[in-house]
């Protein structure tokens, strides 16, 4: 028996890395031969024990939803589930949710940063299944399988290519996820780049010498590189750059602190090709997920 894959998602937003990895995954399932859907992840599940709370809550989505509709990737596979296709499906939940909310008696735990990292505190279930983003968010603690290593890539080269090869000037700086963090560069008439469209960025980073980010995991830093900016990441308190990324090749056109980047313009030109390769080790992947979550929930 072939089970249906449910990816609970928010709406596809280009500027959330983790939700596009959730829509990627569900189109690439669906294009490895599997069934796969998206459940909206502010859609409530009924609870017919709470008939008044679950109509409430399903009033404040649908009008919501009128207001904001949600949002899918043209170019990707990936149609919405409806309560039926629940029925007998395994579950992938980013780490980011807590609990349980579809009821779903196959679970998999999706590890796309650490767990615990946004809220300080995670609540799983005891069957549950673990799959992780890269290495660095595994938690052996939690995935007792080993090396359950799900990555999907969508590159965007389109629009994400170096097109200025002369003088470049200033800077430009991600928070994200990094929020709240020592500020350390210097921020006169540094660009806060957080808010921008792929297209503003892409043109920002052809324009600027030096891109700095406070979040440790953000694809912009690497965007920022194929773009030919010096793209230094700043170094999280009490982590080396071996734990940060263990494998050397992950840290390609990338700085760890500004003592680094002799490193990152040395490796600049290998990114791409690491990235493409990636990009086509993604299916892989799937194909490798897909077989152990069958094996999992035969």
């Amino acid at each position: 028996m072939s089970r249906r894959f449910i990816v609970f998602a928010d709406s596809f937003d280009e500027n959330n890395g983790g939700v596009i990895a959730l829509h990627r995954l569900c189109d690439l399932l669906n294009k490895a031969g599997r069934e796969a859907r998206l459940w909206p992840s502010r859609l409530p599940l009924w609870h017919g024990e709470r008939p008044w709370a679950s109509a409430w809550a399903a009033w404040r989505w649908y009008r919501r939803a009128w207001r904001r509709p949600y949002r899918t990737q043209a170019r990707f596979d990936t149609p919405l589930a409806t309560p039926a296709d629940l029925d007998g499906a395994i579950v992938v939940y980013p780490e980011i949710v807590h609990g349980n909310p579809l009821r779903a008696e196959r679970v998999v735990r999706w590890l796309l940063h650490k767990p615990g990292f946004h809220k300080g505190r995670y609540e799983y279930g005891p069957g549950d299944r673990y799959f992780f983003f890269q290495k660095a968010f595994d938690d052996p603690a939690l995935n007792p399988d080993g090396d359950n290593l799900l990555k999907v890539v969508w590159l965007r080269d389109d629009v994400y290519r170096q097109t200025n090869f002369g003088e470049r000037h200033g800077s430009c700086y991600f928070l994200r996820k990094g929020k709240g963090r020592p500020l350390v560069h210097e921020l006169e008439g540094s660009v806060l780049a957080d808010r921008l469209s792929h297209a503003e960025l892409a043109t920002l980073f052809n324009r600027t010498q030096l891109c700095v980010s406070y979040d440790s995991y953000t694809m912009y830093s690497l965007f920022a590189a194929l773009c030919g900016c010096d793209s230094v990441v700043v170094p999280e308190p009490g982590v080396s750059k071996e734990q940060w990324y263990p494998d050397e090749a992950d840290r390609y056109g990338l700085a760890y602190g500004f003592d680094d980047l002799e490193w990152a313009r040395r490796t600049r030109h290998l990114l791409l090709p690491r990235l493409k390769a990636q990009e086509t080790q993604a299916n892989d992947t799937v194909g490798a997920f897909i077989s152990r979550c069958d094996a999992y929930f035969p």
